[in-house]
């Protein structure tokens, strides 16, 4: 069986570092080797941490410099444990125990085949040797290699930064074992998450090539219909299925030197290219480059500038590209760009705007059309004809909703072809009419349920066959989706049957927000799952398992001050979620995204979860004037008194206090690790998966092997012995002092006492046994009460209009 239990990674740069991260968090031990040192580092921090393995200390600082990059790349800051440094000179010999070495050192040709003939002298036959490489040809790597390691090499070119981005472009070249490959791609998909595109040894490969030229189109469609920067981005991101980081914002994050250096490869190295001119860099983009103004990296002063207005309030300004001046950004006014934003379907938004005859109508559709025609022109080349290729690579690599063949066939392949011949855009021979780049769209519901899709392998008459992933699902997004596996479905949820005997209730509200309607399916999606499934599976498609509370209802509910409608709605959620911890089946809950406040609760209320890598979890709620009262302040609570009782004597108040805390600061997770680490999800039922897309087929697992263990349900607690009045009144000490300092206001402690009044039973005496219903009937009271003060309302409102905390 393939695995990769031990690893080296050669160079210790940004790249390095942060591959050597992401193997940590899959449990691989890392050897991350650099040049040696011949002296300590002169800095005396430095010198004093590496101490007197000073011959490693650039490794050894690239470990330490994890802790402060941003984003962070460690899932938790435990897996450095797992990153040993080294150097090429002394610890070479560390390669011999390895499963796999990966080059990212400096991109020079001599540099990297040197030190692998190093590595060579120490290497296992026939274990992956990879190079992260960028921008040099496999084949000038590999020259004059022995065949042994022609054999086992290839390009893993893994996107910046390798936590977050999900593309990894698998480069073999004419030697390479193809066997070797295919057992590394589907470790690196089930272990690391990663998705994989098998790229062609050309410049700049497949996504950069793409997405670089896209960036450049749409510089070019910048100056020819004189938009600004901000306009430009206002029409580059969501509304095209983009990121909402778009075009310029995307330009400063990643570094304006990065893009530039991109496009200058493929101008230097791809003479033929059809569009070679486009690669060169406007003037203005030089000129900030010359000056240092690359972005986040040059104390984000790029193409916007993040600067103080007279009041000292931070605002961002655009760049003005004529005069290289900063500015207050002024997007310009398109009448329709409000309103088809808020179109859920992709295509039905481009559909729209590439029909508009106005400016920013036009710029669109000169993006598209540029798009289309690069892709079409070298699809073969850079992919061997298959679209899917370009498609996952743009996707994955860049953020895309689609990809830009699967956008030419969503929006029509004739009709879009009939508008590019009518304009001469540059097209290969084989566009004719009736073109279809896939049997199904990829990701469609027409593909999940035929089970397998085709695509043609353009420039020839040839289908490939496409196999759908038996752990991908394309759960339901909307309702009335044409999906025989739906069992039932109501607007915001549906419960679909996905095999074997389970079902998944998934929700496609906006942000999987929670409403009464939710809600009350929830309760009846349970009812359904009892009568006719092993266990159910709770978790969804989108960018969120759930952001929480649907706060639009709760405000109108509040607006008419009818009480007891609001005490009824948390009730029936508290009712729900009841419902689902002692259903007589196990729940797993597939987490993802944001799960926050009742998204919390209700993963909460599971038997297990399936924790996404990438899931930032919390109890939010005091953010809006709030505290958890679907239940979530009494799992807390249950678990700081189960934790009690296991200890000899034990204080209950420090496992109130941290509890008190995650619920008081509205701690948010930076990771699935982070929100077991720190208390919030039970380590004992939870279980990491890296990878986002095994997280429902792996919560799905989960079901079947604890019905297969016989699963029993829980009894509800009757008999809970809570600290009662006595922690009571410490907390209200300690938030008394807190407020006498001024470290909370008034309204901060009055919310939080409401919560410590959860977490010790109330205002009765100490010991005293009590049941859950008892602790959930405190949360709801206080909750209710909240939501008539003044402050809170203003709190709801406040994260209504601005997504942010309304501090009062």
């Amino acid at each position: 069986m393939f695995k990769i239990r031990r690893a080296v990674v050669l160079g210790s740069g940004v790249m390095g570092a942060q591959i050597a991260a992401l193997l940590a968090a899959a449990g691989v031990r890392v050897h991350l080797l650099d040049l040696a040192a011949n002296e300590p580092p002169k800095d005396p921090k430095e010198a004093k941490l590496v101490g007197k393995n000073f011959r490693s200390y650039r490794a050894a600082l690239a470990i330490e410099g994890l802790k402060s990059i941003k984003p962070s790349p460690l899932f938790s800051q435990s897996f450095l444990a797992n990153i040993i440094p080294g150097n090429f000179d002394d610890d070479l010999q560390v390669v011999r125990d390895c499963d796999w070495v990966v080059e990212a050192v400096v991109e020079k040709l001599e540099v990297k085949q040197q030190l692998f003939k190093r590595v060579l002298e120490y290497a296992k036959c026939g274990i992956p040797i990879t190079t992260n490489t960028s921008g040099i040809n496999l084949k000038d790597i590999a020259n004059d290699m022995p065949e042994h390691f022609q054999e086992c090499f290839f390009g893993t070119h893994f996107f910046n930064p390798p936590r977050y981005m999900k593309l990894l472009e698998v480069i073999p070249h004419g030697a390479t074992n193809r066997d070797l490959v295919t057992k590394f791609c589907a470790w690196s998909e089930q272990t690391l998450g990663k998705g994989i595109v098998d790229a062609y040894d050309t410049v700049n490969f497949v996504a950069n090539r793409i997405g670089v030229f896209v960036n450049q189109s749409t510089l070019q469609a910048m100056t020819e219909f004189k938009l600004n920067i901000e306009t430009v981005d206002s029409l580059t991101g969501k509304l095209m299925g983009r990121p909402s980081s778009a075009t310029f914002r995307t330009m400063d994050v990643v570094g304006l030197d990065t893009f530039a250096h991109v496009a200058k490869n493929t101008y230097d190295r791809a003479p033929n290219d059809p569009y070679r001119e486009w690669f060169k860099m406007p003037e203005w983009i030089d000129q900030l480059i010359k000056k240092g103004h690359l972005g986040q990296k040059s104390n984000s002063v790029g193409c916007y500038k993040k600067d103080k207005d007279a009041k000292g309030k931070t605002v961002i300004l655009a760049l003005r590209s004529e005069s290289g001046a900063y500015e207050e950004q002024k997007p310009a006014e398109i009448p329709w760009l409000q309103e088809i934003s808020r179109e859920q379907d992709l295509l039905k938004r481009m559909q729209f705007a590439i029909n508009q005859n106005d400016a920013a109508g036009q710029f669109v559709w000169k993006i598209l059309k540029d798009t289309f025609s690069y892709c079409a022109l070298l699809v073969e080349d850079i992919a061997g004809g298959m679209p899917k290729t370009i498609d996952d690579g743009i996707k994955w690599g860049f953020n895309w909703d689609m990809g830009p063949f699967e956008l030419w066939q969503g929006l029509g392949f004739d009709s879009v072809l009939t508008r590019l011949q009518k304009e001469n855009v540059k097209l290969p021979q084989w566009v004719k009419p009736g073109l279809k780049f896939y049997d199904h769209i990829p990701g469609s519901i027409d593909w999940m349920t035929s089970g397998a899709t085709d695509q043609l392998q353009l420039g020839t008459d040839k289908r490939r066959k496409i196999p759908q992933a038996s752990h991908l699902y394309r759960l339901p997004r909307f309702q009335n989706e044409k999906d025989s596996r739906t069992v039932m479905s109501v607007k915001n949820a549906s419960l679909v049957d996905i095999g074997h005997g389970v079902a998944c209730l998934t929700f496609h509200s906006k942000m999987n927000a929670l409403d009464s309607s939710i809600v009350e399916f929830m309760m009846k999606a349970i009812a359904k799952t009892s009568e006719g499934f092993h266990g159910l599976v709770i978790g969804n498609e989108g960018d969120a398992f759930s952001a929480g509370a649907n706060l639009k209802e709760v405000l109108d509910v509040i607006n008419k001050k009818d009480w007891t409608q609001l005490n009824r709605f948390i009730r029936t959620f508290q009712g729900a979620m009841q419902l689902l911890k002692f259903a007589p089946f196990p729940s797993v809950a597939a987490t993802h995204g944001l799960v926050l406040g009742g998204g919390c609760e209700v993963a909460l209320h599971c038997s297990h979860r399936i924790v996404s890598g990438e899931t930032y979890a919390g109890l939010v709620e005091i953010g809006v004037g709030l505290l958890p009262a679907g239940g979530g302040t009494k799992e807390l609570a249950l678990r700081c008194y189960d934790a009690m009782s296991v200890t000899e004597r034990g204080d209950p108040m420090a496992f109130l206090q941290r509890a008190f805390l995650l619920i008081g600061m509205a701690r948010t997770s930076s990771s699935g690790h982070e929100a077991i680490e720190m208390g919030l999800f039970p380590g004992a039922t939870s279980t990491i998966s890296l990878s986002r897309d095994h997280i429902i087929e792996r919560a799905k697992a989960q079901v079947l092997h604890m019905t297969a263990c016989g699963y029993a349900p829980p009894t509800p607690r009757s008999e809970i012995k809570v600290l009662g009045d006595p922690g009571l009144q410490t907390f209200k000490m300690m938030l008394y002092n807190m407020k006498e300092q001024k470290q909370v206001s008034a309204h901060d402690a009055l919310i939080a006492e409401r919560v410590a009044k959860v977490l010790c039973g109330g205002e009765i005496d100490g010991g005293l046994a009590v049941s859950e219903q008892y602790l959930l009937d405190l949360e709801r009271e206080a909750f209710v009460e909240l939501c008539q003060t003044e402050k809170t309302q203003a709190r709801i409102e406040g994260m209504l209009k601005t997504g942010s905390p309304v501090r009062n």
